[in-house]
């Protein structure tokens, strides 16, 4: 259980300045346990970055995620000294941007216990919970407030399935405080002046995270994925899953048929996106005016132009691989070509 205090006892570093950034040497492994796939990915500082050492994607089948964990364990080349840091999302996971009026350290663990009550809502004997001080507002005499936690239960699975393969742990974090780390370190150019939304398109869980002028301001999970729209292929089609799934990456000839099945999945996605765009636009004052896609997902045919269309914001898929090095041309080109996926991993490994 000490992974996740651990963890989250340096979220203040998580969006200024990753704690890897600060590292004069050493190897960081991010190790992402999805629903559908295993990702890991090693890193090592370089001059002016990071430099990808190696990676693994491997998909879970028949729900054997040990057998996943371990190919992509040895696909990236990781070694038994290393230590991973890994993360939990879904519906026992929360994570809360607050304001505070300022306050030293002493006032602030007393509110927290308060604070943390109000916005958690669990028994605090079932989770893990932390906060940490996101940004401090000069100008308004108020620090923003970062609270997370997470079901003991949830972290104790991660925990456990590393443990079964014999991976050491240095921190648990949350998937959508990972894609927000990931953001800040490779994602925001431009966008720092302004508002920008990313979203993690995955198989169960998409994970959001909202920023205005460069600082995170909302982190939450939407519990809707890729699973959702090959269900309901399924069900439409009325075809096996297996089925569904193959037509949904590689719908060919019945495209149109295809799109309108998942056309509400997608319509209620968009909807729970914009209430976040709306809450965030009418508490900064401010319009987010980028949003950009990853994960599995993003790769569904006309999910870029129909978010688009919907959401009345330019979207745009995530392109980040320019900014890491790698040994030669050929492992670059391997690793963007799964780049789609490993968004939370690189998030974990930039700790």
């Amino acid at each position: 259980m000490n992974f996740f205090e651990e963890s989250l006892s340096q979220i203040k570093d998580l969006f200024s300045k990753s704690i890897a950034q600060g590292a004069k040497s050493g190897v960081f492994l991010g190790l992402d346990i999805g629903s559908y796939s295993v990702k890991i990915v090693r890193l090592e500082p370089a001059k002016d970055g990071f430099k990808v050492l190696g990676f693994g994607v491997e998909k879970v089948i028949d729900k054997n995620y040990r057998d996943a964990l371990s190919r992509a364990w040895v696909k990236a080349k990781a070694q038994p000294e290393e230590s991973a840091t890994i993360s939990v999302a879904g519906q026992g996971v929360v994570s809360r941007y607050i304001e505070l009026p300022a306050m030293n350290k002493g006032e602030l663990e007393s509110s927290m216990k308060f604070e943390i009550e109000k916005y958690v809502p669990f028994p605090l004997g079932d989770v893990m919970t932390d906060y940490a001080i996101v940004q401090e507002m000069k100008d308004k005499s108020k620090i923003s407030v970062l609270i997370a936690a997470a079901k003991n239960d949830l972290i104790q699975k991660k925990c456990n399935l590393a443990k079964e393969v014999n991976i050491n742990l240095k921190g648990l974090d949350l998937d959508c405080l990972a894609l927000a780390n990931f953001t800040t370190e490779l994602a925001l150019g431009k966008e720092k002046e302004a508002g920008a939304c990313i979203i993690n398109l995955g198989k169960t869980v998409s994970n959001i995270d909202i920023f205005i002028d460069g600082a995170p301001q909302l982190s939450r999970d939407i519990f809707m994925g890729g699973d959702d729209i090959t269900k309901k292929i399924a069900e439409m089609l009325d075809v096996d899953y297996a089925e569904a799934e193959k037509l949904k990456i590689c719908p060919e000839k019945r495209k149109d048929e295809l799109m309108s099945v998942w056309e509400p999945i997608l319509s209620n996605l968009a909807a729970e996106i914009r209430v976040s765009l709306d809450y965030l636009e009418a508490r900064s004052n401010k319009v987010v005016n980028s949003v950009f896609i990853t994960g599995g997902t993003s790769l569904l045919v006309g999910i870029q132009d129909y978010l688009n269309h919907a959401l009345g914001v330019e979207v745009n898929k995530m392109d980040y691989c320019e900014k890491l090095h790698f040994e030669d041309a050929a492992a670059k080109e391997d690793f963007k070509a799964n780049s789609d996926f490993l968004s939370i991993a690189l998030g974990l490994a930039l700790r």
